[in-house]
């Protein structure tokens, strides 16, 4: 860029900011010019009063229906408010804010593959993955809308929830299977009645990733008072930041460099350059490319207009072997540094009273979301290709010299004899681009209705997803090959040189000059280039029935229950025009280093079809002890029980037991044991294969490069187990009115986990056992491992495959306080509300094979130790201010002291979140006008190289915030 670009590029980024800040500010000014109305309403937030509600009462983490009962399970409660207040942009953006969320996927860290579901919300409670959390929409089931049986929670019609109720402990007795980290509820005010709605836009300080959004809801009553319908629309888009180079550190070209020994420890480098690959094309050194060896062409590349010069390596870093700082290498340009979004949902429902004790209900609800991103804009082809003598686009002199040359082996007749490899970093094509789209819908219909004591519901719900991904510039491997494979026919034109070998097999063929940036043509880039695609159907159908009441007095109260039964079934049909168990021929391809190829150069999905069926029983019972006693307020037991049915894998069974022990008014201790569970999904079971293409290091070649990972499904796998432990005291002095402290300490193991074998330790143990233990044969190497030199051998592709060896811990303290005062101090006197939320993690460990010791992964990496969020609300009249403060701790990068890091730590960060609120009416209706800063103070991300030179933001993306300052004005309002 220019930089008069640059300066260009400058003000417009100013101009926006200044315009989006001049709105928000006016909108401010005129609300505070309006009528304004005295005081302001919030739900109270603290631990114990927001876990049931009167009127329908609802008890979070519990089936059991009974005025006063506060279940033993450990409930993080968050209002809609709360959440909008620091996160206006969507609830689920409010909830990753959260110190129990890590690691969540989306649209802010795409990845570059559209072979996992990077486009959407999906929400990961305590970092143990998406998959092992359920949601819920009102204590139903939602259907998945990810071939990895996840849930993008950006479906959830937002406009009607009113809180969201995170159970942090295992509930799949309650709930069922997938509950195994916890719960998150997403509750409905099902009985609005009035119409409400905002309008809201946002831009960062950058002048980018532009958004705005507006969503209405209405409810009201029909039929004499006997009907009631709500209806929402919610819409919201953003467009992301569309390249790693718009922020700091993003044009830097960071990578880690070094293989981690004492002589040379990792670390960051940069500018870090490909060694193997530049914009006009590399003949690399023998050093990089072992086929080279004694080649004339060799270390030679083109200039942009097509003159063959001496390539600089730069200087090459201990450890690594195919990249270089400085020099003529090329990086990877291009990539989405966050995806663009675009959100519509649709939401109805209508609640009629047959009786007084009767009452039947309906309701749809349609969202459709679209999220696109750039993988990379220059498509890295490195140490890919051979070129021969007789390639009419070599200078002459070039041509003459390879000619000459009888391969490394120094014989004519072999297949080396008069070729030269080479690489390209293709930053001449169009950018590839993935466009994911999700249309979800679900209908829900029921009755529920009282018998005496007992009350009663029976539901129908059909879910239905489609998920239709492209990922747009992708080569055709075979033609892309076949492309470079330039000769001259007997007339002296330039053809495809299969058409002379091969007549009849790709006759269409166009040979193309590769050598020099810009020298293909677009149309050299229509013919080369093609759309990856995959579409993803779910349906899932759900019949279920549950009756709740009480069976006889105790001496110390009623005897509750809740029993009911389910019947699920559960169908997926994948299907894909880049299937990799299809074979891509290779014949005629001689320009081909790989021994197999892919129909595409990225993104090849397998088709997948399965379903199951699920049938479950369960009984959940509250026994209370003791009641009144000096000594005991209250002894409650809670314990429940499910059996669960899978046609795939058999019975199982969960349970869980709990008590909750108030020995005085202002103080109750709770204690929860369950066994959980998680069931593989259709995609984990029935998975065809499927092909990525991205970077690995491989410290036996020395090599940091692209490689194909093959994984599929396995049919054999059998539902995970976890087992939870809670223990925890509330604490509400009444000498300390508004006061509340909740602690609750945590377990969590799972056996028998599902999980992909990590191809990165499968290597590191593989290279440990000098290539004899059994996971090498999932680092598919062209040679045997003792082959010499070991340059030669980086892996042609490596496998994974899901399978029930896995083992995952994790133990910890959460912690909650809520204080509520009043400020009586002259002009400021108002309401002041302080929350902490946090969550302290000393131990995590993961094994990934039944015979490897466990692996302690607390502090380490992106498994910060300390997360916790300070909240301070301070209202005064109409006006209200929100401060929030986000701390990540330190970690560590390693545990395992043979390994050695130039930073041993990755630093701490804290994010302060701001909003401006104001109250004010216009003709009798109620509006609140906001402004909101995220990460006012421009906390930078910690430096963490990863990937290859410019694939990836130096940072985790899924943990650290990238987008920098972000300012969000909008207005809210109730009729």
């Amino acid at each position: 860029m220019s930089a008069v670009d640059e300066k260009g590029r400058e003000e417009l980024k100013t101009e926006k900011f200044i315009a989006s800040l001049l709105g928000g500010v006016s909108v401010l000014a005129v609300s505070s010019a309006a009528n304004a109305q005295a005081g302001i309403e919030q739900q109270d937030s603290s631990v114990e009063t927001t876990a049931s509600q009167v009127g329908d009462i609802v008890v979070t983490g519990s089936r059991i229906v009974r005025n006063g009962y506060t279940a033993p399970t450990p409930v993080t409660v968050v209002a809609v408010e709360q959440l909008q207040a620091t996160a206006p942009g969507s609830i689920p953006d409010g909830l990753n804010q959260l110190p129990q969320f890590t690691m969540s996927s989306g649209t802010q860290n795409t990845g570059n593959q559209a072979t996992s579901p990077n486009a959407g919300n999906y929400l990961n409670l305590r970092g143990l993955g998406s998959i092992r959390n359920l949601v819920l929409l009102d204590g139903q089931r939602i259907p998945p809308t990810s071939f990895q049986g996840t849930v993008d929670t950006n479906v959830i019609p937002s406009a009607l929830v009113s809180r969201v109720d995170v159970v942090t402990g295992g509930a799949s007795a309650a709930y069922g299977s997938d509950a195994v980290s916890g719960v998150i509820n997403f509750i409905l005010d099902t009985g609005y009645t009035g119409v409400k709605g905002s309008a809201k836009v946002g831009i960062s300080d950058y002048g980018d990733d532009l958004s705005s959004g507006f969503d209405i809801a209405g409810g009201f009553d029909v039929l004499d008072g006997r009907g009631h319908v709500l209806l929402s629309y919610d819409h919201y888009q953003r467009d992301g930041i569309p390249r790693n180079e718009d922020r700091p550190r993003g044009g830097d070209w960071i990578t880690q460099v070094g293989n981690g020994t004492a002589a040379a420890p990792y670390r960051n480098a940069g500018p870090v350059f490909y060694q193997t690959g530049t914009f006009g094309t590399l003949f690399p050194h023998a050093a990089n490319f072992s086929e080279n060896t004694g080649n004339p062409l060799a270390g030679m590349h083109f200039l942009p207009d097509g003159s063959l010069v001496p390539f600089d390596p730069g200087v090459t870093p201990a450890g690594s072997s195919n990249v270089g700082i400085g020099g003529d290498g090329s990086p990877s340009i291009g990539k989405t540094l966050t995806g663009g979004q675009v959100t519509d949902q649709l939401f109805g429902r209508f609640d009629y009273n047959l009786t007084d004790d009767l009452k039947a209900f309906a309701q749809l609800s349609f969202a459709q979301t679209e999220n696109s991103f750039v993988t990379i804009g220059s498509g890295t082809q490195t140490n890919a290709f051979y070129i021969f003598a007789d390639n009419p686009y070599l200078p002459a002199g070039a041509a003459a010299l390879l000619d000459a040359y009888a391969g490394r082996d120094g014989v004519w007749g072999t297949a080396d004899d008069r070729r030269v490899g080479g690489g390209r970093i293709h930053a001449d094509q169009p950018f590839k681009e993935v466009v994911a789209q999700n249309v979800a819908y679900t209908f829900l219909t029921g009755l529920s209705g009282s018998l005496g004591n007992y009350s009663w519901k029976a539901t129908y719900a059909h879910g239905d997803s489609l998920l239709r991904s492209s990922h747009s510039g992708n080569f055709y491997q075979d033609r892309y090959f076949a492309s470079l494979d330039a000769v001259r026919d007997g007339s002296g034109n330039i053809v495809c040189n299969i058409t002379l070998t091969h007549p009849g097999l790709m006759d269409d063929c166009r040979p193309i000059n590769w050598f020099g940036a810009n020298s293909p043509t677009e149309e050299d880039f229509d013919w080369v280039s093609g759309v990856s695609k995959y579409r993803v159907s779910q349906k899932m159908d759900i019949f279920a029935a549950e009756l709740a009441g009480e069976l006889f007095n105790l001496p110390a109260g009623p005897l509750s229950f809740a029993v009911g039964a389910e019947y699920r079934k559960q169908k997926l049909d994948q299907v894909s025009n880049s299937d990799p168990s299809i074979p891509t021929s290779t014949v005629g391809l001689r320009t081909n280093v790989a021994q197999t190829i892919n129909k595409y150069n990225s993104t090849n999905v397998g088709w997948a079809q399965g379903q199951y069926d699920v049938k479950e029983v369960f009984l959940e019972l509250a026994v209370p002890v003791l009641a009144d006693q000096p000594w005991a307020r209250a002894l409650d037991l809670n314990g429940a029980v499910r059996y669960t049915e899978y046609s795939t894998s058999g019975g199982v069974t969960t349970w869980k037991a709990g008590l909750s022990y108030t020995p005085i008014d202002d103080v109750r201790l709770r204690y929860t044991i369950s066994r959980d569970i998680r069931a593989p999904t259709l995609y984990e079971l029935f998975a065809g294969d499927q092909a990525a293409r991205g970077g690995f290091f491989d410290a036996h070649s020395g090599r940091n490069d692209n490689v194909i990972t093959l994984s599929s499904g396995n049919p054999d796998l059998k539902p995970e187990i976890g087992d939870t432990y809670t223990a925890g005291v509330i604490w509400q002095p009444s000498f300390v009115p508004g006061f509340s402290v909740s602690v609750d300490y945590f377990s969590i193991e799972i056996t028998d986990a599902i999980a992909n074998l990590n191809r990165d330790n499968a290597n590191e143990e593989c290279i440990a056992s000098n290539g004899t233990s059994s996971l090498c044969q999932y680092i598919i190497r062209p040679f045997p491992f003792s082959h010499v030199p070991a340059s030669d051998n980086f892996p042609l592709a490596t496998r994974v495959l899901p399978y029930n060896q896995a083992l995952s811990s994790m133990h910890g303290i959460d912690y909650e306080f809520a204080y509520r005062m009043p400020v009586t101090v002259g002009a400021l006197d108002g309401d002041l509300r302080l929350r902490l939320i946090g969550s302290y993690v000393p131990g995590r460990k993961t094994r990934t094979d039944i015979n490897a010791a466990p692996v302690q992964n607390a502090n380490v990496g992106v498994n910060a130790k300390h997360r916790f969020n300070v909240q301070a609300n301070y209202i005064q009249g109409p006006w209200k201010l929100t401060t929030q403060a986000r701390y990540i701790g330190e970690t560590e990068r390693t545990r395992d002291r043979t390994v050695f890091y130039e930073e041993p730590t990755v630093p701490s960060v804290v994010y302060v979140d701001v909003t401006v609120e104001r109250d004010f009416t216009v003709r009798g209706h109620d509006l609140t006008a906001f402004l909101t800063v995220n990460n006012a103070f421009d906390q930078k991300p910690p430096l963490i190289g990863n990937g290859q030179p410019g694939q990836m933001y130096p940072t985790n993306q899924a943990v650290y915030d990238v987008v920098g300052p972000y300012y969000t004005t909008g207005i809210r309002f109730a009729f």
